[in-house]
């Protein structure tokens, strides 16, 4: 099949909206000044219950797609309940149940469209080719973070119901999947040949993405509320700094061809130490310019990390299991995303931190670090078998 700018426009389109969760994310603030009586922890629902009703229809859009259901109709179908659970809230600004109602459409139709992007890209595309797609599906997704968050934070200055109106721009990619041919099916089972298994990789990745997810995910949902409470901004102030995450994981989709043909799994333990770096420029910065330097790190290293685990995927999992594949690891990191605020409302009672608003970063940067040296210490040792090995 000839891969055309089109098609590859079509299927880069797809990722244009993951990051769509964003759009609320500098307006929370702003949300609970509206509902004072709804505590901080059930406030972040307003992000945070999109995510995790996403989970099972991630893993669900993952077992369906190409066998039972066509891709394309996935596609439209989850972009329909995107746009519109996005959008609806905005008419229930007085209502805080139905807003949430509206923000589980939401979750579903973006957990119906999350694993579908990678598993396209790996249907098409092999070797190099595959590499500098999947590098540019993470400037897209940026790109699209860029927009929506930013969009969002500017209207939510204005008044934070517009925030909701600004998940209008999946109509882009809603016309762009309608140009999108549909992946050649993965050749049936001979009779008598064994069903093919979901590799242990896929597991440890979906457990590390989980507990890199959780542990991010203050920097996304937080941002706005630690620049309030410093003085360093307002929402829209919020909403610049939070671009800064997705411009960082532009910058990295646009060399990541180039760094995983070098460095290849090394690039996970890179990512690491830079979202480790990330999580001390928040916990110890006090100025705009310290959190603009933390989410950019953020973005980058989560950018080096996960197309790395894909590119991975694509190269050990069978091609029939591919979507399941995309979709578990996708849900595991939803999972984390969702579990984070009550993890951190947890540690932060344990270790007497409740009133501790940079208890979260501190906590994440430890971790991060940890986890960055036990990688790179099991990554020299796989290196130096190889070479013992030659």
């Amino acid at each position: 099949m000839k891969k055309n700018i089109l098609l590859k426009i079509a299927i880069l389109s797809v990722f244009f909206v993951q990051m769509g969760i964003g759009t609320i994310t500098p307006a929370i603030a702003s949300i609970g000044g509206a509902f004072p009586q709804i505590p901080f922890t059930t406030l972040l629902l307003v992000s945070t219950l999109s995510v995790i009703v996403s989970v099972p229809a991630t893993v669900i859009s993952g077992r369906i797609a190409g066998s039972v259901v066509k891709y394309k109709t996935l596609l439209i179908g989850g972009m329909i309940l995107f746009i519109v659970g996005g959008i609806a809230p905005f008419f229930a600004q007085s209502n805080f149940g139905i807003i949430l109602a509206l923000r589980v459409v939401f979750g579903i139709g973006l957990g119906i469209v999350t694993p579908l992007g990678a598993a396209i890209i790996i249907s098409f595309f092999e070797g190099e080719e595959r590499a500098k797609v999947m590098g540019l599906s993470g400037v897209v997704a940026n790109v699209g973070g860029i927009l929506f968050q930013l969009l969002g934070g500017v209207a939510a200055s204005v008044l934070w119901g517009y925030a909701f109106l600004v998940h209008g721009l999946g109509v882009i990619t809603l016309v762009l999947v309608l140009f999108l041919p549909e992946p050649e099916k993965a050749p049936n089972r001979q009779s008598g040949e064994v069903a093919p298994k979901i590799p242990s990789i896929v597991y440890l990745y979906s457990i590390s993405l989980l507990l890199l997810m959780a542990l991010n995910y203050p920097i996304l949902v937080n941002m706005s509320s630690v620049i309030q409470a410093y003085g360093m901004g307002d929402a829209a102030s919020s909403a610049v700094v939070l671009t800064m995450f997705t411009v960082g994981g532009m910058l990295a989709g646009v060399v990541f061809a180039k760094l995983f043909g070098f460095f290849k799994q090394s690039v996970i333990s890179v990512g690491l130490i830079l979202m480790a770096a990330s999580m001390a420029f928040m916990t110890f910065g006090t100025t705009l310019a310290f959190m603009f330097i933390a989410a950019t790190l953020a973005g980058i290293g989560f950018s080096m990390i996960l197309p790395t685990m894909m590119m991975s995927i694509g190269m050990k999992v069978n091609p029939t299991l591919v979507p399941i594949a995309s979709g578990m690891i996708m849900g595991a990191m939803n999972v984390g995303g969702f579990l984070s605020a009550y993890m951190f409302a947890g540690l932060a009672s344990l270790f007497g931190q409740v009133e501790n608003i940079k208890f979260p970063f501190a906590f994440s940067m430890v971790c991060f670090s940890i986890i960055a040296v036990i990688v790179l210490i099991k990554q020299l040792q796989i290196s130096a078998k190889e070479v013992i090995q030659q």
